[in-house]
């Protein structure tokens, strides 16, 4: 009998903007990066945020994270971004490799060549990235799992390839290793309608929805609509646009239009237990 899955989350703290890049100013990115610098301070913002409602911490396998769920005596349920892709990833290394030496036969390398590449190499790719996940998550020492969430650059890279199978694959993989699975885009309209097509479903996609479209991508109009009737749950993140908005704003508009949950970053939040316990009452 297969294990039956756990409920989707629909209020997360976000903590990749810790060590990620995030659409907000350089002095509040250093602002942030300060008050958390010692572990101890993470780990005590970590237990504020779920005693004010959240469900779960979204972060990435860093040393800060892991050194904060160390402090804790309390499990935190963590649904964890993987594989970990910091500014220099590899996956732009995985790009070159798949396109091949410039100037070869296929007239150069670059992303088209290694789109078409991608496309023709069956479940490598995601063989690749599984091995990847499996040496990463470890390392974060999590008691608990919320469940995985494939990072933005390896989904979008499946995305434009076509890689059905490799959707498939790391859904299957990311239910039976952590609980949940689900995918982080920047194409959320394209890969819903995507995955709708395939007759994929994950457990949820992550991805910005806020008003005044910042980091909704192939435009405002078209995410919206697609939030009207989407394939899985969507998560919505960068709730305030780069800091345009106020997070009550963003957080409204978000679940008026179709989101299921919210992913608020520790960079759009001053005062976790208020901000997060005002939006835990809306998402119950």
């Amino acid at each position: 009998m297969s294990r039956a899955r756990p409920p989707v989350p629909r209020l997360l703290l976000g903590a990749t903007s810790l060590e990620l890049p995030a659409r907000t100013t350089r002095d509040r990115t250093l602002e942030v990066a300060g008050r958390f610098r010692e572990p101890e301070s993470l780990a005590v913002t970590m237990v504020k945020a779920l005693d004010a409602g959240a469900e779960g911490v979204y972060t990435v396998p860093s040393p800060r994270m892991r050194a904060a769920l160390r402090e804790l005596r309390r499990p935190v349920p963590v649904l964890v971004r993987l594989p970990l892709t910091p500014a220099a990833d590899d996956l732009h290394y995985e790009h070159a490799l798949l396109a091949g030496p410039p100037g070869g036969e296929n007239g150069g390398g670059g992303i088209g060549a290694g789109l078409s590449a991608l496309g023709s190499i069956g479940g490598d790719l995601a063989a690749r990235i599984v091995a990847r996940c499996d040496g990463e998550a470890p390392s974060l020492g999590a008691r608990s799992w919320a469940g995985v969430a494939f990072a933005s650059p390896l989904t979008d890279l499946a995305l434009a390839a076509g890689h059905a199978r490799a959707f498939e694959r790391l859904t299957r993989y990311g239910r039976s290793r952590f609980g949940l699975a689900g995918f982080e885009t920047q194409n959320l309209a394209a890969l819903l309608a995507r995955l709708r097509a395939w007759g994929i479903a994950p457990d949820f996609v992550i991805a910005a929805v806020n008003p005044r479209g910042v980091g909704m991508h192939p435009g405002f109009e078209a995410v919206l609509a697609a939030l009207r009737d989407p394939v899985v749950p969507v998560l919505a993140s960068e709730l305030r646009g780069g800091g345009i908005v106020e997070l009550a704003e963003g957080a409204a508009f978000a679940l008026e239009h179709g989101a299921h949950g919210l992913v608020p970053e520790l960079v759009d939040l001053e005062d976790v237990s208020s901000e997060l316990g005002a939006l835990s009452r809306p998402v119950r």
